[in-house]
């Protein structure tokens, strides 16, 4: 998949979940200021992820992520092994 093709499946993803304006998710928006700001929700991503992208997440390494762009850039490095 293609950074465009991860970003918006992830758009969509939290578009849905989050009930939020898409112009709201871009690369440069926090996961937790902007976006998603309850922890359950942002475990119910990293299943979501899990899911869709076919690999284990450490949650560690995914609450280190800032910003989507972050979470894009982890999931095309990830989903390539």
């Amino acid at each position: 998949m293609q950074d465009q093709e991860v970003f918006e499946w992830l758009k969509t993803n939290i578009v849905q979940t989050r009930q939020i304006r898409p112009e709201v998710v871009r690369m440069d928006s926090s996961l937790s200021e902007d976006l998603i700001p309850d922890s359950f929700e942002m475990i119910e991503l990293v299943c979501q992820i899990e899911k869709q992208f076919g690999f284990r997440i450490d949650y560690d390494d995914f609450s280190d992520m800032q910003s989507v762009g972050d979470v894009v850039a982890f999931i095309q490095q990830n989903a390539e092994k």
